[in-house]
Protein backbone atom coordinates (compact mmCIF):
# COMPACT_ATOMS: atom_id res chain seq x y z
CA UNK A 1 0.00 0.00 0.00
CA UNK A 2 1.05 3.47 -0.61
CA UNK A 3 2.44 5.08 2.25
CA UNK A 4 3.48 8.78 2.13
CA UNK A 5 4.22 8.92 5.91
CA UNK A 6 7.40 7.18 7.06
CA UNK A 7 6.08 3.87 9.15
CA UNK A 8 8.02 5.19 12.37
CA UNK A 9 6.27 8.06 12.27
CA UNK A 10 5.11 8.79 16.45
CA UNK A 11 3.42 12.28 16.71
CA UNK A 12 1.67 12.99 20.24
CA UNK A 13 -1.64 14.23 19.45
CA UNK A 14 -2.98 13.36 22.48
CA UNK A 15 -1.15 16.34 23.83
CA UNK A 16 -2.31 19.14 21.22
CA UNK A 17 -5.84 17.87 21.60
CA UNK A 18 -7.09 19.86 24.26
CA UNK A 19 -7.81 23.03 22.44
CA UNK A 20 -9.88 20.92 20.12
CA UNK A 21 -11.72 19.46 22.76
CA UNK A 22 -12.20 23.11 24.28
CA UNK A 23 -13.43 24.32 21.03
CA UNK A 24 -15.66 21.64 20.02
CA UNK A 25 -17.27 21.94 23.08
CA UNK A 26 -17.84 26.29 22.47
CA UNK A 27 -19.36 25.46 18.84
CA UNK A 28 -21.63 22.38 19.98
CA UNK A 29 -23.27 24.88 22.80
CA UNK A 30 -22.83 27.51 20.01
CA UNK A 31 -24.67 25.35 17.72
CA UNK A 32 -27.41 24.42 20.17
CA UNK A 33 -28.42 27.61 20.88
CA UNK A 34 -28.80 28.79 17.27
CA UNK A 35 -30.75 25.64 16.61
CA UNK A 36 -33.27 26.55 19.42
CA UNK A 37 -33.14 30.02 19.09
CA UNK A 38 -33.41 30.85 15.35
CA UNK A 39 -34.60 27.02 14.59
CA UNK A 40 -33.79 25.16 11.47
CA UNK A 41 -35.30 26.40 8.07
CA UNK A 42 -37.27 23.08 6.77
CA UNK A 43 -37.74 23.19 3.33
CA UNK A 44 -41.46 22.91 1.95
CA UNK A 45 -40.98 18.64 2.48
CA UNK A 46 -41.33 19.48 5.63
CA UNK A 47 -43.59 22.32 6.43
CA UNK A 48 -45.92 21.89 3.68
CA UNK A 49 -46.45 23.45 0.38
CA UNK A 50 -46.75 23.24 -3.28
CA UNK A 51 -43.85 22.04 -6.28
CA UNK A 52 -44.01 23.04 -9.36
CA UNK A 53 -41.58 21.89 -12.33
CA UNK A 54 -41.64 24.73 -15.31
CA UNK A 55 -39.95 25.08 -18.89
CA UNK A 56 -39.41 28.33 -20.11
CA UNK A 57 -38.17 30.17 -22.63
CA UNK A 58 -34.75 30.72 -22.77
CA UNK A 59 -34.65 34.42 -21.68
CA UNK A 60 -36.00 33.82 -18.20
CA UNK A 61 -33.41 33.88 -15.98
CA UNK A 62 -33.36 32.82 -12.30
CA UNK A 63 -34.44 36.44 -11.08
CA UNK A 64 -36.86 36.64 -13.14
CA UNK A 65 -38.27 33.71 -12.34
CA UNK A 66 -38.48 34.61 -9.01
CA UNK A 67 -39.54 38.21 -9.39
CA UNK A 68 -42.88 36.77 -11.35
CA UNK A 69 -43.76 34.20 -8.68
CA UNK A 70 -43.28 36.70 -5.78
CA UNK A 71 -46.22 38.81 -7.11
CA UNK A 72 -48.88 35.94 -7.36
CA UNK A 73 -48.64 36.56 -3.48
CA UNK A 74 -46.95 33.20 -2.14
CA UNK A 75 -43.86 35.22 -0.23
CA UNK A 76 -40.67 33.93 -0.63
CA UNK A 77 -40.46 31.32 -3.23
CA UNK A 78 -37.75 28.35 -3.60
CA UNK A 79 -36.79 28.63 -7.34
CA UNK A 80 -34.15 26.63 -8.70
CA UNK A 81 -32.49 25.59 -11.87
CA UNK A 82 -32.62 22.47 -12.70
CA UNK A 83 -31.89 19.50 -16.03
CA UNK A 84 -29.61 20.17 -18.81
CA UNK A 85 -28.42 23.32 -20.62
CA UNK A 86 -30.93 22.31 -23.29
CA UNK A 87 -33.90 23.61 -21.70
CA UNK A 88 -34.35 26.33 -19.53
CA UNK A 89 -36.26 24.10 -16.29
CA UNK A 90 -36.84 25.59 -13.19
CA UNK A 91 -38.40 23.58 -9.31
CA UNK A 92 -40.87 26.48 -7.94
CA UNK A 93 -41.59 25.32 -4.23
CA UNK A 94 -44.34 27.83 -2.29
CA UNK A 95 -46.18 27.87 0.96
CA UNK A 96 -49.57 26.81 -0.39
CA UNK A 97 -51.94 24.19 0.10
CA UNK A 98 -54.32 24.23 -2.48
CA UNK A 99 -52.68 22.89 -5.70
CA UNK A 100 -55.10 23.96 -8.26
CA UNK A 101 -55.36 27.23 -7.33
CA UNK A 102 -51.46 27.47 -7.34
CA UNK A 103 -51.05 26.10 -11.04
CA UNK A 104 -54.14 28.13 -11.77
CA UNK A 105 -52.30 31.09 -10.95
CA UNK A 106 -49.54 30.51 -12.64
CA UNK A 107 -50.73 29.66 -15.45
CA UNK A 108 -52.11 32.54 -15.85
CA UNK A 109 -48.96 34.02 -15.20
CA UNK A 110 -47.56 32.36 -18.07
CA UNK A 111 -50.50 33.66 -20.51
CA UNK A 112 -49.93 37.41 -19.11
CA UNK A 113 -46.48 37.38 -19.70
CA UNK A 114 -47.30 36.18 -23.62
CA UNK A 115 -44.92 32.63 -23.34
CA UNK A 116 -47.80 30.13 -22.87
CA UNK A 117 -46.86 28.70 -25.64
CA UNK A 118 -43.17 28.48 -25.23
CA UNK A 119 -43.99 27.56 -21.44
CA UNK A 120 -44.80 24.11 -20.03
CA UNK A 121 -45.88 23.04 -16.12
CA UNK A 122 -43.96 19.86 -16.70
CA UNK A 123 -44.93 18.82 -12.72
CA UNK A 124 -46.84 19.98 -9.85
CA UNK A 125 -47.35 18.67 -6.25
CA UNK A 126 -48.28 19.31 -2.81
CA UNK A 127 -47.34 18.71 0.48
CA UNK A 128 -49.82 19.19 3.38
CA UNK A 129 -48.72 20.61 6.56
CA UNK A 130 -49.74 17.49 8.28
CA UNK A 131 -47.89 15.08 6.10
CA UNK A 132 -45.10 17.60 6.24
CA UNK A 133 -45.06 17.67 10.29
CA UNK A 134 -45.04 13.86 10.24
CA UNK A 135 -42.18 14.07 7.88
CA UNK A 136 -40.52 16.27 9.68
CA UNK A 137 -40.41 14.33 12.79
CA UNK A 138 -39.61 11.24 10.82
CA UNK A 139 -36.58 12.67 9.47
CA UNK A 140 -35.37 13.95 12.87
CA UNK A 141 -35.63 10.62 14.17
CA UNK A 142 -34.33 8.41 11.32
CA UNK A 143 -31.08 11.00 11.98
CA UNK A 144 -31.29 9.54 15.94
CA UNK A 145 -31.92 6.07 15.27
CA UNK A 146 -29.12 6.07 13.08
CA UNK A 147 -26.67 7.22 15.46
CA UNK A 148 -28.16 5.30 18.30
CA UNK A 149 -27.56 2.08 16.24
CA UNK A 150 -23.66 3.55 15.45
CA UNK A 151 -23.36 3.59 18.87
CA UNK A 152 -24.81 0.13 20.29
CA UNK A 153 -22.77 -1.37 17.22
CA UNK A 154 -19.33 0.19 18.81
CA UNK A 155 -20.56 -1.21 22.46
CA UNK A 156 -20.93 -4.73 21.19
CA UNK A 157 -17.73 -4.91 18.75
CA UNK A 158 -15.55 -2.75 21.66
CA UNK A 159 -16.81 -1.77 25.06
CA UNK A 160 -17.79 1.18 27.57
CA UNK A 161 -14.26 2.41 27.57
CA UNK A 162 -14.72 3.56 23.51
CA UNK A 163 -18.64 4.54 23.42
CA UNK A 164 -17.79 8.22 25.05
CA UNK A 165 -15.37 9.03 22.72
CA UNK A 166 -17.83 7.98 19.80
CA UNK A 167 -21.15 9.69 21.13
CA UNK A 168 -19.05 12.82 21.27
CA UNK A 169 -17.14 12.24 17.77
CA UNK A 170 -21.19 12.24 16.21
CA UNK A 171 -22.42 15.04 18.20
CA UNK A 172 -19.35 17.13 17.40
CA UNK A 173 -19.96 16.66 13.51
CA UNK A 174 -23.38 16.41 12.99
CA UNK A 175 -24.36 19.38 15.89
CA UNK A 176 -22.10 21.29 14.70
CA UNK A 177 -22.97 21.04 10.65
CA UNK A 178 -26.55 21.90 11.52
CA UNK A 179 -25.71 25.15 13.74
CA UNK A 180 -23.71 26.17 10.34
CA UNK A 181 -26.52 25.58 8.81
CA UNK A 182 -28.80 27.67 10.98
CA UNK A 183 -26.16 30.58 11.02
CA UNK A 184 -26.15 30.20 6.75
CA UNK A 185 -30.12 30.35 6.72
CA UNK A 186 -30.00 27.78 4.58
CA UNK A 187 -33.06 24.81 3.97
CA UNK A 188 -33.27 21.92 5.77
CA UNK A 189 -34.30 19.48 3.42
CA UNK A 190 -34.43 15.56 3.06
CA UNK A 191 -31.10 15.54 1.36
CA UNK A 192 -29.52 17.78 4.28
CA UNK A 193 -30.75 14.42 6.29
CA UNK A 194 -29.38 11.88 3.84
CA UNK A 195 -26.21 13.97 4.29
CA UNK A 196 -25.77 14.35 8.01
CA UNK A 197 -26.67 10.75 8.18
CA UNK A 198 -24.10 9.71 5.68
CA UNK A 199 -21.05 11.91 7.53
CA UNK A 200 -22.43 10.33 10.67
CA UNK A 201 -21.49 7.25 9.10
CA UNK A 202 -18.31 8.15 7.81
CA UNK A 203 -16.58 9.47 11.07
CA UNK A 204 -17.74 5.94 12.89
CA UNK A 205 -16.08 4.56 10.22
CA UNK A 206 -12.75 6.72 10.76
CA UNK A 207 -12.89 6.50 14.37
CA UNK A 208 -13.65 2.52 14.48
CA UNK A 209 -10.01 1.94 12.62
CA UNK A 210 -8.40 3.79 14.81
CA UNK A 211 -10.30 2.14 17.84
CA UNK A 212 -9.57 -1.02 16.73
CA UNK A 213 -5.27 -0.20 16.21
CA UNK A 214 -5.84 1.17 19.89
CA UNK A 215 -7.71 -2.32 20.61
CA UNK A 216 -4.46 -4.54 19.39
CA UNK A 217 -1.60 -2.39 20.57
CA UNK A 218 -2.93 -2.61 24.07
CA UNK A 219 -2.67 -6.49 23.42
CA UNK A 220 1.00 -5.83 21.69
CA UNK A 221 2.18 -3.59 24.22
CA UNK A 222 0.86 -4.57 27.58
CA UNK A 223 3.78 -2.42 29.39
CA UNK A 224 3.38 0.97 27.28
CA UNK A 225 1.41 3.95 28.81
CA UNK A 226 -1.83 4.44 27.36
CA UNK A 227 -1.11 7.68 25.96
CA UNK A 228 1.66 6.05 23.86
CA UNK A 229 -0.80 3.47 22.63
CA UNK A 230 -3.27 5.69 21.22
CA UNK A 231 -0.51 8.03 19.86
CA UNK A 232 1.05 5.41 18.03
CA UNK A 233 -2.59 4.06 16.70
CA UNK A 234 -3.01 7.00 15.40
CA UNK A 235 0.04 7.78 13.78
CA UNK A 236 -0.06 4.25 12.40
CA UNK A 237 -3.47 4.86 10.79
CA UNK A 238 -2.70 8.72 9.49
CA UNK A 239 -1.87 7.82 5.84
CA UNK A 240 -5.32 5.94 5.59
CA UNK A 241 -7.19 8.77 7.23
CA UNK A 242 -5.65 11.55 4.93
CA UNK A 243 -5.82 9.34 2.00
CA UNK A 244 -9.63 8.17 2.50
CA UNK A 245 -10.81 11.79 3.13
CA UNK A 246 -8.71 13.59 0.40
CA UNK A 247 -10.25 11.00 -2.12
CA UNK A 248 -13.51 11.36 -1.03
CA UNK A 249 -13.23 15.39 -0.71
CA UNK A 250 -12.29 15.21 -4.39
CA UNK A 251 -15.86 13.92 -5.17
CA UNK A 252 -17.48 15.93 -2.57
CA UNK A 253 -16.17 19.25 -4.04
CA UNK A 254 -16.94 18.04 -7.73
CA UNK A 255 -20.57 17.30 -6.83
CA UNK A 256 -20.62 21.26 -5.02
CA UNK A 257 -18.89 22.61 -8.04
CA UNK A 258 -20.79 20.70 -11.13
CA UNK A 259 -23.58 19.19 -9.80
CA UNK A 260 -25.54 21.96 -10.28
CA UNK A 261 -27.86 23.62 -7.35
CA UNK A 262 -29.81 20.41 -6.63
CA UNK A 263 -26.83 18.95 -5.45
CA UNK A 264 -24.97 21.88 -3.98
CA UNK A 265 -26.30 21.64 -0.30
CA UNK A 266 -26.30 17.55 0.02
CA UNK A 267 -22.60 18.37 -1.13
CA UNK A 268 -21.71 21.44 1.40
CA UNK A 269 -22.79 19.43 4.10
CA UNK A 270 -20.79 16.22 3.30
CA UNK A 271 -17.72 18.85 2.90
CA UNK A 272 -17.88 20.64 6.32
CA UNK A 273 -18.80 17.35 7.86
CA UNK A 274 -15.98 15.25 6.21
CA UNK A 275 -13.90 18.32 7.13
CA UNK A 276 -14.69 18.14 10.79
CA UNK A 277 -15.13 14.40 11.08
CA UNK A 278 -11.58 13.63 10.66
CA UNK A 279 -10.43 16.03 13.32
CA UNK A 280 -13.35 14.79 15.81
CA UNK A 281 -12.15 11.24 14.76
CA UNK A 282 -8.45 12.13 15.76
CA UNK A 283 -8.83 15.47 18.61
CA UNK A 284 -11.65 14.48 20.04
CA UNK A 285 -12.63 10.74 20.14
CA UNK A 286 -9.48 9.62 21.23
CA UNK A 287 -8.86 11.56 24.84
CA UNK A 288 -12.16 10.27 25.91
CA UNK A 289 -10.46 6.65 25.16
CA UNK A 290 -7.90 8.01 27.15
CA UNK A 291 -9.93 9.60 30.09
CA UNK A 292 -12.26 6.29 30.44
CA UNK A 293 -8.83 4.01 30.87
CA UNK A 294 -7.58 6.21 33.00
CA UNK A 295 -10.25 5.80 35.07
CA UNK A 296 -10.84 2.15 34.45
CA UNK A 297 -6.97 1.82 35.84
CA UNK A 298 -7.86 4.09 39.04
CA UNK A 299 -10.68 2.03 40.19
CA UNK A 300 -8.62 -1.33 39.36
CA UNK A 301 -5.99 0.04 41.53
CA UNK A 302 -8.50 1.41 44.53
Amino acid sequence: MFNFIPRDFDFDFLSISKPFVWLSTVAIIASLIGIFTKGLNFGIEFTGGAELELRLPQDWDITKVRSEIEKLGYGEPKVVKVGDSSHNDYLVKVQAEKLDEVTGNVERMLRDANIAGQSEIRRADVVGPQAGKRLQVGALLSLFYSIVGILIYIMLRFDMRYAPGMVRSLVVDVVIVMGVWVLLQKEFTLSVVAALMTIAGYACNDTIVIYDRIREMLKLHKDWPIEKVINRSISQNLARTLLTTISTLFVVVSLWLLGGPVLADFALVMLLGFSIGVASSIFVANPMVLFMEKRRLKKLGA
